[in-house]
């Protein structure tokens, strides 16, 4: 081994035992196998066969009965209110049971302006695998305070026994909660 050689070990040697580690030197190229990883969520247009299922799985069918079942329409709010509905309000469209007035999905959108459209699916669910399935009783409700739990002086409108599915419902809010 070469004096120069000897002495770049030692203070390699010197700089690892201080904690340091020494610069990496510019000749180092990146592993062969990096250039072939992909992403867990590949969105680069490649298409590749689907995951096979676990045997008595039941099939998982794409663009099935949850997508189909959306309900759509405008939330609008009466004139008389328009000056209490501050720039700063949140809306919640809030989907519930009309059989047992259990919550089943919520929209939360904040700095909406009226009239404005909605649009609630199996996606806004409050948990997972609860299922979308109608009548519901629909609530568009202004917070002033952003919280979803109802206060004094929130806007609210609803409208009954709607279908899943249902497409063009209107809900003015007309109310004032006391």
């Amino acid at each position: 081994m070469s004096r120069a050689a000897a002495l770049m070990a030692f203070a390699g040697a010197i700089a690892v035992a201080c904690g340091e580690r020494p610069a990496p030197t510019a000749s180092v190229s990146p592993p062969a196998e990096a250039t072939s990883l992909r992403p867990l969520t590949s969105r680069d247009g490649t298409t590749g066969a689907p995951p096979a299922l676990p045997a008595g799985h039941p099939p998982v069918s794409v663009g099935g009965p949850a997508e189909s079942k959306v309900v759509e329409g405008e939330v609008r709010l009466a004139a008389r209110l328009r000056d209490r509905a501050g720039p700063d309000g949140v809306l919640f469209v809030i989907a519930r049971s009309s059989a047992t007035g259990q919550v089943v999905a919520v929209r939360k959108e904040e700095h909406a302006r009226f009239p404005f459209a909605f649009r609630l699916s199996a996606g806004d669910t409050m948990m997972e695998g609860v299922p979308f399935d109608g009548p519901f009783d629909l609530t568009a409700r202004i917070s002033r305070s952003g919280d979803a739990m109802p206060q004094p002086g929130d806007l609210e409108g609803t409208a009954k026994n709607v279908a899943a599915g249902a497409p063009g419902v209107a809900i003015v809010v007309e109310h004032v909660r006391p």
